[in-house]
């Protein structure tokens, strides 16, 4: 269980018909257990059907006011089928197919059935060896249907006595035993393996009221496990700890303290507080579930599980491309192809085109740059000079209207140029001796081709007499030079 990191997870346990919560929130390097459940369900949640139960489990979830939607769910030991390999000396990258040849073999069922969890363990005597868990592949579907139907979003799907192993505060040589309705779980870890993994039911509950011999053979069960391992390991094991529910945790406990001497370690009550330093002076509630505490809080700390059987997320287009028939996908493939032809042949031909052109260009360049500086001086010099002659014309066209004597003579003359319409606007200022000079002046203009809007600006004085006069030049052909 990698990936995202959570700052708050609810741990469910499914055990029988029964079902256990604890929300856990993270705040900077401490953890809170905010809320925890134990409820007895009517629905099975992998038999059933999948809403009917997933409504079931929301309902008792928001009645007790869990909302949160991520989730680590510990599955019963009883669904596993386990078995012990040795592993032999051969490179990391081959010791992976070698587990899962045997696990072929020794499983009753095919590989793409299962869900399958690989964990190794170095022997205090340097043996190794691994532990193979393997789930059927349709429990697996059938739970996450009814958790998707209680709107749960599960990061994990995992054990709960594994997930108690994987703590450094337990210990080298190790025997951990989980309580529960049908029975117990037991483990035994050595460092972050395991060299024994299993279920031990008793057919009924184990509370207060079993009988005797129902303690009796889970002791019996324990030793056989131990004898089991090679001798060299039978005396590794130096402590017992038992998690579960006092009422079902507590006729264990004292059955395997009577037994420890036989046993050959000591047997203590396992204390949640002590699974990290996060938990320290944290108030857990009673009814707190062992198994779903050490799942959420491994999950909400990043720590890594060998014993994950949450299927890897497959994105939405690898469906869509594993719903394509072979005949579809060589289709789709030969239509890419052709369509990545005709695109490169496109840009090849671009390519040439661009390189022509180039080439072309760089033929042409130096009588470009010649041309580009002609133009610029041309642009600069352009105002200087009329290949039109209009201000000749103007020039001219006031001196015919005035008289040869000298009777009415300029002063300055303005040649402008509207920037809006383009017209030509020419103004001109003089001094005329008598009225009837001016007076013959302006007659004379008037008649003149090329002149109109004749307007007087202004006029005063007597002897000699000021005016102003701006007329609008049109350009007459009949004055033409």
């Amino acid at each position: 269980m990698k990936g995202k990191k959570y700052s708050s997870l609810l741990g469910l346990a499914f055990d029988g018909e029964s079902m256990k919560a604890v929300l856990l929130q993270r705040s900077g390097h401490r953890v809170r257990c905010r809320q925890a459940l134990q409820v007895a369900l009517s629905l099975n949640p992998v038999s059933s059907d999948p809403n009917l139960a997933g409504r079931e489990i929301r309902n008792h979830l928001s009645e007790a006011g869990i909302r949160e939607r991520h989730c680590v769910v510990c599955v019963p030991l009883q669904w596993a089928l386990i078995v012990q390999s040795d592993l032999p000396d051969l490179p990391e990258s081959d010791q992976r197919s070698y587990l899962e040849l045997q696990a072929e073999r020794r499983f009753p069922f095919a590989l793409e059935d299962l869900s399958l969890a690989i964990n190794r363990c170095q022997a205090p005597d340097g043996s190794r060896g691994a532990t193979l868990a393997a789930i059927p592949r349709q429990h697996i579907t059938a739970l996450q249907k009814t958790l998707h139907a209680a709107k749960l979003r599960p990061v994990g799907i995992t054990f709960g006595i594994t997930s108690l192993c994987e703590f450094d505060s337990i210990p080298q040589g190790t025997a951990v035993l989980v309580a529960g309705n049908r029975g117990i779980d037991f483990a035994i870890a050595f460092g972050r393996g395991l060299l024994a993994l299993r279920s031990i039911g008793t057919g009924h509950s184990v509370d207060s009221t079993a009988e005797s011999q129902d303690t009796g053979e889970i002791v019996r069960q324990i030793r056989i496990t131990l004898g089991l391992l090679p001798a060299g390991l039978q005396n590794a094991v130096r402590i017992a700890r038992v998690f579960g529910a006092p009422g079902q945790s507590g006729p264990i406990l004292a059955a395997l303290q009577e037994s420890a001497e036989r046993l050959g370690f000591d047997v203590q009550a396992g204390n949640l507080g002590a699974l990290h330093p996060a938990l320290e002076g944290v108030d857990l509630p009673a009814d707190a579930s062992a198994e779903c505490l050490a799942a959420a809080l491994s999950r909400l700390l990043g720590r890594p599980t060998d014993f994950d059987f949450l299927p890897a997320q497959v994105s939405r287009l690898k469906q869509l491309t594993g719903r394509i028939s072979s005949r579809g996908t060589r289709w789709l493939a030969a239509s890419a192809a052709a369509l990545f032809a005709v695109f490169g042949g496109l840009m090849a031909y671009q390519y040439i085109h661009l390189s022509r052109l180039e080439s072309q260009w760089k033929a042409i360049e130096p009588q470009v740059k010649q041309l580009a500086g002609l133009q610029a001086q041309i642009r600069q010099f352009r105002p200087w000079f009329d290949a039109s002659q209009r201000n000749l014309r103007i020039a001219r066209a006031l001196t015919e209207a005035f008289p040869e004597d000298g009777a009415v003579w300029a002063k300055s003359l303005e040649i402008r140029q509207l920037p809006d319409t383009g017209e030509t606007v020419v103004s001109c200022s003089g001094k005329a001796r008598s009225n009837r000079e001016w007076l013959a002046v302006l007659d004379r203009l008037r008649k003149t081709q090329g002149i109109a809007d004749l307007r007087f600006q202004q006029v005063r004085g007597e002897d000699p007499l000021q005016f102003t006069l701006t007329f609008r030049w049109t350009g007459g052909e009949g004055d033409g030079v």
